[in-house]
């Protein structure tokens, strides 16, 4: 018991793994909030979500629970981003997204590199009225705003994920600048035709039941000549469907990342071919020579060092996180359901290294087009 209690204090006190600030007794604060403050029963809302990955296992077929979690994919999606939110925040940092880290750049250095390589193919300049389809807690949109002065609306499903951006954009005094809206965005209600000078999604876009309708609902909005960039989730040309190991990380990456089903890079251009896009440029970013750096599923990887989110991802480490979750919520610590919710993004997370150690998933296919100005 009383290695227990150190354990769970370890926990509380360890800091996030993307330097978010704050350690897990904030999160499980927060999380404590969510609960009193928005109604959100986790345990009820995660067992809903697990439902939509009933049908199939890793080496079965898993069409009908494709077609279930496509026809309720922003129930799904919501959901998700619902149990998910505060813990990307705490053990990631703001913005929800992988990079490569290069020779001395630090994590937080690698990722707004990446989001800066994005803004730089949208042709922004100050003023420009810019939109960010999935924003998240509105990360990427205010470290790009303050980066080359253009104006960002982002849109996301989800409400609690609207609130939160919106309290950091006015605490950091950025609110006359940049703002969440709750919004589909496979029906971008809100907005008219032509309203914006560029578009982004970072990580996004995957997590719509049929490409095609965003990508349609992004141009719709897009101004003629502007441009649409946007970093995808696929499946590489690597992904054998016939191979257990790989439909097994593609199980762990749906679950645990709340996508209904998963794209290949030709099926990315084809869709954006498809709503009429001109597409200027696509490339595989996890590709791309990086002497000295570090790949993007690195923090993803088992690593010994206690006090870092890497720990978990060793047995031991699953193991001890599985049994202090259990305890903190047996103490009224964390609300129930809480281990659950821990266990499938950790499962998503062990996909998604799996995926860029074998080669067969990347979460940065870059694709860059234009409307056509006629």
């Amino acid at each position: 018991a009383s290695v227990m209690l150190v354990l769970v204090v370890i926990m509380l006190m360890q800091a996030g793994g993307g330097g978010a600030g704050g350690g897990g007794l904030a999160l499980l604060k927060s999380f404590l909030g969510q609960e009193s403050k928005r109604g959100i029963k986790v345990d009820d809302w995660i067992g809903d979500y697990n439902k939509l990955h009933h049908n199939g296992t890793y080496d079965e077929d898993d069409k009908a629970g494709v077609d279930e979690r496509n026809s309720m994919y922003a129930k799904m999606v919501n959901a998700y981003y619902e149990l998910a939110t505060l813990f990307y925040e705490w053990g990631w940092g703001q913005s929800f997204h992988f990079a490569e880290k290069r020779k001395y750049e630090n994590f937080v250095e690698s990722i707004r590199r990446h989001e800066y390589y994005l803004a730089s193919q949208l042709e922004v300049k100050p003023g420009m009225k810019v939109l960010d389809v999935g924003c998240g807690i509105g990360g990427p949109y205010r470290n790009i705003a303050q980066f080359t002065g253009c104006d960002i609306t982002g849109i996301t499903l989800n409400e609690y994920q609207v609130k939160r951006a919106n309290e950091i954009n006015r605490s950091i005094e950025l609110g006359d600048q940049v703002r969440s809206v709750q919004c589909d965005f496979m029906d971008m209600k809100p907005f008219g035709d032509n309203s914006f000078d560029a578009v982004y999604a970072i990580e996004a876009t995957c997590h719509a039941p049929v490409r095609q309708g965003v990508y349609s609902e992004i141009k719709r909005v897009l101004k003629p000549g502007a441009v649409f960039a946007c970093y995808e989730w696929c499946l590489t040309d690597k992904y054998d469907a016939g191979n257990a190991a790989h439909r097994k990380i593609k199980k762990q990456i749906e679950e645990g990342d709340g996508l209904p089903d998963m794209a290949r890079p030709h099926e990315v251009v084809a869709a954006l071919k498809d709503v009429g896009f001109e597409v200027l440029h696509t490339r595989d970013m996890a590709l791309d020579v990086n002497p000295g750096g570090e790949p993007w599923y690195l923090p993803l990887m088992p690593s010994w060092k206690v006090w870092t989110q890497r720990f978990q991802f060793t047995e031991v480490g699953m193991a001890l996180t599985k049994n202090m979750l259990w305890v903190m919520e047996m103490l009224w610590l964390a609300p129930k359901g809480t281990y659950k919710v821990q266990q499938m993004l950790q499962q998503g997370g062990i996909g998604c290294s799996q995926g860029g150690v074998t080669g067969t998933f990347t979460p940065m296919f870059l694709c860059v087009c234009r409307k056509p100005i006629k």
